[in-house]
């Protein structure tokens, strides 16, 4: 049985967050708890989590911010340690659904009451959206989840073992196009395994940007999910294949499949039109 989460409403988020953004580390740490006389949870979907099992979370989280320098001032390579190990944490001992991780509130409550400290030492100053969970996308617990969840795979010896194929700031430009890419397992670990084929020199945001333009043109004209698998990775090359050769001309980068029948294996793109080829069927003998 899945968990349930207390969720902690918009209007009290707000008064705690301008509360505590005039406060250090450690008198945050001092205002964490495992329960709120204004959380709530939904009736019915599960078991509702127990305030041994928040502070349970708590420790964790506050011992994988330890072995990544909290409360010093995080470096960059301490940020993307502590954002791997905590996503990986987060979605596999949660018990959470994703119906329930896609409410707000609960991140909210996750960030605002049981961890103000490593919140507010993770993003340093933090604007709204990375503690309300006005933003999913930007979260400094959810967006972790999120990423989990679109990479795991539970065939593997190690379901997560795509997560960390791409930086932590380009998935999130992955997630920010959740209603059209991000919000598919299928699409998210496709593009992390054409993306992960680059020559690192050749992984330039410009790059990836225009590559996901591409693919959201042309997810206008294909279900992306309705491919083979490796139909869906040919299309996927193809897409960066013109976005290399568009921005960074002379590379090569895409591995090449050899194409099921009526499997994309090209696109380009037109000013009045996207052009979509199909491999040509196999001859007659």
């Amino acid at each position: 049985m899945s968990l349930l989460y207390p969720r902690l409403m918009p209007n009290i988020a707000k008064v705690l967050h301008a509360d505590y953004k005039k406060m250090t580390i450690d008198e945050l740490g001092l205002q964490a708890k495992s329960q709120h006389d204004s959380a709530v949870f939904v009736a019915t979907g599960g078991a509702r989590v127990s305030p041994d099992k928040l502070l349970e979370v708590r420790n964790i989280v506050l011992k994988l911010a330890t072995t990544a320098g909290f409360p010093e001032k995080p470096s960059a390579d301490a940020k993307n340690t502590f954002d791997l190990s905590v996503a990986r944490y987060l979605h596999s001992e949660l018990e959470m659904v994703p119906a329930e991780a896609a409410a707000g509130d609960i991140w909210a409550f996750l960030s605002l009451v049981v961890l103000p400290d490593v919140s507010y030492w993770r993003f340093l100053d933090p604007p709204g959206d990375r503690v309300l969970a006005s933003d999913m996308t930007r979260h400094v617990f959810g967006r972790l989840w999120w990423r989990a969840q679109l990479v795991y795979e539970s065939n593997k010896s190690d379901p997560y073992s795509s997560i960390d194929q791409i930086g932590g700031e380009a998935f999130g430009q992955i997630y920010e196009r959740r209603a059209s890419l991000g919000a598919s397992p299928l699409v998210v670990r496709n593009i992390l395994k054409v993306w992960s084929e680059l020559d690192p020199s050749s992984q330039k945001r410009s790059v990836l940007r225009d590559f996901l333009k591409r693919l959201l043109r042309l997810r206008a004209f294909v279900a992306f999910e309705a491919q083979s698998e490796d139909g869906l990775t040919q299309t996927m090359r193809s897409a960066l294949q013109e976005s290399i050769d568009a921005l960074l001309p002379g590379r090569t980068p895409a591995k090449t499949l050899a194409p099921d029948e009526n499997e994309i294996v090209q696109v380009s793109y037109h000013h009045d039109r996207v052009a979509v080829c199909l491999a040509p069927p196999p001859s007659e003998p």
